[in-house]
């Protein structure tokens, strides 16, 4: 099973992100089960970012969450937000 934790950074960003916005909070919750249950699972679009320790999934076309492996079965989140968020990392 994998266990994820949520840096400081990750919480201010999630919280800018889900502003006024139920369904996107809807949609990283939808998004962490089904990557808990199968993190291999196509819909979740999961690539590492080029260079870089960070890797993304997709919540939506238009929106990524940003994590690092900690170990083989933690992850942490660092960022969510618009896919070209990629370009900070």
């Amino acid at each position: 099973m994998i266990t994820i934790v949520r840096s400081k950074r990750f919480e201010e960003e999630y919280k800018k992100f889900v502003r006024r916005n139920i369904s996107r909070a809807e949609s990283i919750i939808k998004t962490l089960t089904l990557f808990v249950k199968n993190s291999r699972h196509p819909s979740l679009n999961i690539e590492k970012l080029h260079g870089s320790a960070i890797w993304s999934m997709r919540l939506s076309k238009s929106n990524r969450l940003f994590f690092l492996w900690i170990d083989e079965s933690t992850i942490m989140l660092v960022d969510v937000g618009a896919h070209d968020k990629y370009k900070k990392y």
